[in-house]
């Protein structure tokens, strides 16, 4: 475990976040061994169909995770306030919440698949199989979302190792099911599904067997199981915030989705292709994010409102440094990734980069000879265009994090509305006048937009929060 309130900021945000790092990486090879596997043994159809279905389990998903890691914020505070009988109350009255929530949740989208999947212009070709995919894994998300809240626990508490482990295992199992299922066993799409609910099967049970037999500050009896009306709505209003928060997110991607449904299935293809590439370089922010929700979180518990100042300047300079490094791989070798991660190998013969398209577009100039608008140029122009905005990026997932450790729940729900806002407009203009170009530049945009309000909101309530509590301390003196 992890105090976080005291000693080097920088250290103790490395050492919480690398080994996290390292285990959403992991969470992310489970996406990508399915592609890969998927798109060397099925073809690009079954690869449409999984990347057709993927924005809607990632919105739910994504809810279930957010509200979970607001569970773990308010357990945070509690942990850096060294008050260990309401942190086991939060920890008690997080399972019952999370459990009640994820059921009622997992009833509603088994029913509403087949519906949003056609309000998302799913090509008819592919549309059974992206149910056969989504509707197994929907069907054990509880699964999921008890691992997600386990070790949402275990990062409250600063321990970002065991995590780390139970997904290494769990990942390696994935990739010997998905190679047994869909390589051996010709399963479909149906065997990267169980594949993948297996394995986090298995990372559940090692964290919840972990915590059991060597974490026992989170052990609970049955005097925790107190619901107050304050702590049910700390734990509901936090958890919610962030789901709510994350739905506006993915609410948007699926928005989007249905406009690239309508593109057809080369465009399916390198738009799945491009986000897992994406998705990969963005592992770090999202880590940086938890490690600033989770610092701010107990410092805030403990009052230190310098540290916090100080811990969301050091994240941000740590994302920035990742942000070069990302967008320098993707310049050298986006090509060589495309094709590692999803088996597709097309041809890019005159290939340009992104800028050079766009310069000769804007000034109607005719492409080479021989340049073709592949699955794979396509993904790759996508990611040339987008990964020099990371370093906005960095800015607004540490920001919005950091304000949510802060226990500020209306600016970061207001910026997602920004980002929900920014692709209802990409989907229903840009991209009917411009086609895919509207969906590569509709993150960019609303990314600088949301930086601005969450950093003029960072700062404007840190200053208020550092001067109530200077006042708090001159009275109490």
């Amino acid at each position: 475990m992890k105090d976080l309130t005291k000693g080097n900021i920088i250290k103790l945000l490395l050492a919480f976040s690398i080994p996290l790092l390292i285990g959403n990486v992991f969470q992310q090879l489970y996406n990508i061994v399915d592609t890969k596997v998927v798109g060397e043994f099925l073809g690009s159809n079954a690869l449409a169909a999984i990347g057709a279905s993927s924005p809607l389990f990632s919105m739910i998903m994504g809810a279930l995770n957010g509200m979970g890691n607001g569970f773990g914020i308010v357990i945070s505070k509690f942990y850096g306030a060294k008050d260990p009988r309401h942190m086991k109350q939060a920890v008690a009255n997080s399972i019952v919440l999370a459990a009640l929530i994820s059921v009622i949740v997992t009833i509603l989208a088994m029913f509403m698949v087949k519906p949003l999947l056609l309000l998302l212009n799913t090509p008819e070709e592919i549309l059974q199989q992206s149910m056969d995919y989504i509707r197994i894994i929907i069907l054990f998300m509880i699964v999921t979302t008890a691992y997600n809240l386990c070790a949402g626990m275990l990062r409250a508490l600063g321990d970002t190792i065991r995590p780390l482990i139970f997904l290494a295992i769990s990942t390696v199992i994935n990739v010997g099911l998905d190679l047994l299922f869909v390589g051996v066993l010709q399963w479909n799409v149906q065997g990267a599904a169980y594949a993948t609910v297996i394995a986090q099967i298995v990372s559940f049970i090692c964290c919840i067997v972990y915590i059991i037999r060597r974490c026992p500050e989170l052990h609970v009896a049955k005097e925790d199981f107190v619901f107050e009306g304050k702590m049910v709505g700390d734990l509901l209003g936090q958890g919610g915030a962030m789901a709510f928060m994350l739905c506006f997110v993915y609410i948007g991607t699926l928005i989007l989705q249905g406009a690239i449904n309508s593109f057809g299935t080369d465009i399916i293809a390198a738009h799945t292709i491009a986000r897992k590439v994406s998705e990969l370089g963005m592992v770090p922010f999202s880590t940086f994010g938890v490690a600033a929700a989770t610092f701010t979180g107990q410092n805030y518990g403990a009052g230190e409102y310098q540290r916090i100042r100080k811990g969301a300047w050091d994240a941000l300079i740590i994302s920035w440094i990742w942000s070069a490094i990302v967008i320098t791989v993707v310049y050298a070798a986006a090509p060589l990734l495309i094709r590692l991660i999803s088996g597709v190998a097309d041809n890019m013969e005159g290939s340009l980069s992104v800028w050079q398209y766009l310069i000769r577009r804007l000034n109607h100039q005719e492409l080479p000879d021989g340049t073709k608008e592949s699955i794979t140029q396509w993904a790759t122009w996508y990611l040339q265009f987008d990964t020099p905005f990371y370093f906005v990026l960095g800015i607004v997932i540490t920001l919005r994090n950091a304000l949510q450790g802060l226990s500020q729940k209306i600016i970061p729900m207001i910026a997602s509305g920004i980002e929900l806002l920014g692709k209802l407009i990409v989907a229903w203009v840009l991209a009917e006048r411009i086609g895919y170009w509207g969906i590569i530049i509709s993150e960019p945009v609303t990314w600088i937009l949301m930086a601005l309000l969450l950093g003029i909101s960072f700062l404007v309530i840190l200053r208020k929060k550092e001067g109530t509590n200077n006042i708090t301390s001159r009275q109490v003196i």
